[in-house]
């Protein structure tokens, strides 16, 4: 056993518990979110070394298992889950920590060579409760978050006498459980543990979906509490302040995110509503008045991109609707695209638009838009009055005017994103059913907002390619005989293509586009394969881990030794940032760096497309002769503006 004075044990747990604060203040801005988790994921490595090494515990062989086992599925679990199922990752993680203090509690109490003093005696009562309740109302925001269950909340008949009914048993359990021992003390413990669980559930039952980004906030306090508890049974001191900590973080952000929807916790936690004055019926400005400008056509997506394409200023308003038609992606492309056009664009981020604190950030920032971009409520509402255009996708809550127009409905009072008193309001939502609160959006009724019902991808992603043939006129014909439109020509006449991926479609962040130019074309008809030189990345597997980033299939990645072969038979190749690994003079010229270096041979396809930054060599400083080979086509330039053109180039023609 390691000894350990008192001065050397409070020094290490204020160490501890320090680092864990310093990770949870990371947490006050998006971009110190990543470390953030570093930090705290080391301070609990520390705290758990450190427990085991100062207690003496010597039974490695069932430790070392139990955290293998725990790393594994913590992993696996990790890798597997994506951004939309993060809230209900997170609702079952808070879950397992009451699950875990349910179980410390109870063996505790039920240890026949513990003797226990009445404070933890009393603690690990509490403990079992509050763990129970934990993880069972966990269970119930994880089933609602991940669609199990209905977002809608759940209200019994006399549900408040229930609750009461349910604490009296409680109370009498405990009472039980402290009056007797042995095999009846754990009888009226383990009634103690499912009367708790009911509790937890007849609890939760009742908070619908709209509520759910408190309710994360909440029982992470809960967790934090049921660990804290825990550790005044077992005296552990680390484990009270780690508990506490997670209790004291979670009950401020409980209270932003209640203050954030102008309701009280009270009202969150039993399911009623709070409502204020100002009711009434929404007056909205007249069609003539509200209408933007009058493009050539009046359907809502020509009257959409009339209004992006005269707006000077654009604000974004994403919703949890748009991560679960994962628009990310695309909702970036055309902020960019905008901002490439000279307009001024931002992002508005209610507080509760996702299904927990920050979702649409760390969605927005995986989507690769810059932090600076992305504006709270209180700093850009002021701001929409005086903007041209708004594109809401997947929200409605949260820009819904009856919040502040009608009494009586489950989100009166609450402040939104005033979206509606903006110029022009383009609306690309699944449908116009009313949001999680179950309250109609008199928005949608507006004259000047613009409807595009249906899969938020698919709505932003033709608002990208009307954009982008009404600014470059892409060619229809392939007649021309400009290499964008030979190779647009070769690309709809290719019954196979094969994409060759390089370094440069890294640099170029194309990887989703081309994916998607890769989507494009099989629904075409076309057989699309990926070829993936051994060396195309900067390390081993690059190409591969971009492209499965960009959601393309293994199965159609394909190593040079079971493609190359291939390259003769097929019409078409599309090379993207790369040159060394299709570089002919590795077989024809002597001397070189490259000379004798297995290459894909695309020069034996029917047609070349190079879609590269320019007509440099490669790293290797050998010049490329297959650029002067007479079916290549050059389209030099940034990869994914190329790669854009080309698939804005095939839908235009295919609509056309």
């Amino acid at each position: 056993m390691i000894e350990v004075s008192t001065l050397q044990r409070i020094i290490i747990e204020l160490a501890i518990v320090a680092v864990l604060i310093i990770g949870i203040a990371q947490f006050r801005a998006p971009v110190g979110a990543r470390r953030g988790n570093y930090l705290g994921a080391v301070a609990m490595a520390f705290a758990i070394v450190f427990v085991l090494v100062s207690n003496d515990v010597r039974a490695w062989w069932v430790v070392g298992p139990a955290f293998a086992i725990g790393a594994a599925v913590g992993w696996v679990v990790s890798e597997r889950v994506n951004m939309i199922q993060i809230p209900a990752m997170v609702a079952l993680q808070n879950g397992m920590g009451g699950l875990a203090s349910m179980l410390v509690s109870f063996v505790e109490l039920t240890r026949a060579s513990s003797e226990l003093s009445t404070v933890s005696i009393v603690s690990g009562y509490a403990g079992i409760v509050v763990g129970a309740v934990t993880l069972s109302g966990s269970l119930v925001a994880a089933g609602r978050l991940s669609t199990v269950l209905k977002q809608q909340p759940t209200f019994y008949k006399r549900h408040n006498l229930i609750l009461l009914l349910v604490l009296g048993v409680i109370l009498a359990l405990v009472a039980g459980a402290a009056l007797t021992g042995g095999a009846a003390q754990q009888a009226f413990l383990l009634g103690l543990i499912a009367a708790s669980l009911y509790l937890g559930v007849v609890f939760a039952i009742r908070i619908g979906g709209a509520d759910m980004p408190v309710i994360i906030s909440f029982l992470n306090t809960l967790s934090g509490l049921a660990a804290a508890i825990v550790g005044v049974t077992i005296q552990n001191t680390l484990l009270i302040a780690a508990g506490a900590t997670v209790t004291s973080s979670g009950s401020i952000l409980t209270w932003v995110m209640c203050t954030s929807m102008n309701r009280s916790l009270l009202n969150v936690l039993t399911g009623t509503m709070k409502t204020r004055g100002g009711g009434g019926k929404i007056e909205w400005p007249g069609a003539a008045e509200a209408a933007p400008a009058a493009p050539a056509a009046d359907d809502p997506q020509s009257r959409s991109l009339a209004a992006l394409a005269a707006a000077e200023s654009v604000i974004i308003v994403p919703g949890y609707g748009m991560a679960q038609a994962h628009a990310a992606p695309e909702v970036a492309r055309l902020a960019d695209l905008l901002e490439r056009r000279g307009k001024r664009v931002r992002f508005a981020v209610h507080p509760v638009a996702g299904r927990m604190p920050g979702h649409m950030h760390v969605l927005l920032a995986e989507a690769e838009v810059e932090y600076e971009k992305l504006f709270e409520m209180k700093d850009i509402n002021d701001d929409f009055a005086a903007t041209d255009a708004v594109l809401v996708v997947g929200a409605c809550d949260v820009v819904n005017p009856a919040a502040i127009r009608t009494e009586g409905t489950p989100i009166s009072g609450m402040p939104i994103l005033r979206a509606h008193e903006a110029g022009a309001v383009i609306v690309a939502n699944l449908d116009e059913k009313p949001g999680y609160s179950g309250v109609d959006n008199p928005l949608y009724d507006d004259p000047k907002a613009l409807l595009l019902f249906g899969d938020a991808k698919d709505t932003v992603e033709r608002l990208i390619v009307g954009l982008e043939s009404a600014a470059e006129a892409a060619p229809a014909a392939p007649a021309a005989d400009d290499p964008q439109s030979r190779s647009l020509a070769a690309l709809a006449a290719a019954e196979s293509v094969i994409i060759v991926p390089g370094y440069g479609m890294a640099q170029a962040h194309a990887a989703p586009e081309v994916a998607r130019l890769a989507d494009l074309l099989e629904r075409r008809g076309k057989r699309v394969r990926f070829a993936v030189h051994p060396v195309a990345g900067r390390m081993p597997g690059h190409m591969h881990v971009l492209l499965a980033e960009a959601e393309v299939e293994y199965e159609k990645l394909f190593e040079m030794k079971d493609i190359n072969d291939d390259f003769a038979a097929t019409d078409a190749v599309l090379v993207v940032g790369a040159c060394d690994v299709v570089n002919p003079a590795a077989i024809r010229t002597e001397g070189t760096p490259i000379s004798g270096m297995p290459i894909l041979r695309a020069h034996e396809a029917g047609a070349v497309i190079v879609a590269n930054l320019d007509e440099k060599p490669g790293y290797s400083g050998v010049d490329n002769p297959l650029y002067d080979d007479p079916k290549a086509l050059l389209l030099f330039g940034d990869a994914k503006d190329t790669v854009e053109r080309l698939i804005v180039g095939l839908e235009s023609a295919a609509e056309g």
